[in-house]
């Protein structure tokens, strides 16, 4: 089940799934967990009693901090209907210089037209793991997990990354 809010990304999506009865793309904001779970689709394609894996691949810096909406709490709504022994994929743009993720946060708020959550501190993306085990080789920049091949020095900089990991629910 592939979700996005973004008809663009909507339209990419189902072009490269292919959709089948294996698949499934869902028009919905992430942060609709509710939604999501009880969508035809989603009941359809996935056994909540048995472990699963979900993938947070580069959005939580789409979207903004929030209590009730923001990255902990939609991984804590996510996680909390999952059975231990399932798998969270997470990854988002961070940086330890607070300029970088001040301008990266402001060009990309600008470009985006106001649908951009900021750029965030490595320590942020460990809190999202809370209540899971980070499997090896932990929370690293994403191009050098586990990487096939050898990273290209053009993939790494040292002012921002796209920084995550692989957690195990407990």
């Amino acid at each position: 089940v592939y979700v996005d809010n973004d008809p663009m990304v909507l339209v990419h999506g189902r072009a490269l799934l292919d959709q089948n009865d294996q698949t499934a793309v869902i028009h919905a904001d992430m942060r609709a967990t509710e939604e999501i779970f009880s969508h035809p689709d989603t009941q359809r394609l996935i056994d909540f009693s048995q472990p699963v894996a979900v993938l947070f691949n580069s959005v939580f810096h789409c979207i903004p901090d929030s209590d009730t909406d923001g990255p902990q709490a939609v991984v804590r709504r996510v996680t909390e209907r999952l059975v231990p022994g399932s798998f969270a994929v997470m990854c988002q743009l961070v940086s330890d210089d607070p300029e970088v993720r001040k301008f990266v946060t402001d060009f990309m708020d600008q470009a985006t037209q106001g649908h951009w959550g900021r750029v965030r501190e490595p320590k942020d993306v460990e809190a999202l793991f809370e209540g899971m085990d980070i499997l090896e080789p932990g929370l690293v920049e994403v191009s050098t997990w586990r990487p096939d091949t050898e990273v290209a020095p053009r993939q790494l900089t040292d002012e921002w990354i796209e920084f995550g990991g692989l957690g195990r629910l407990r």
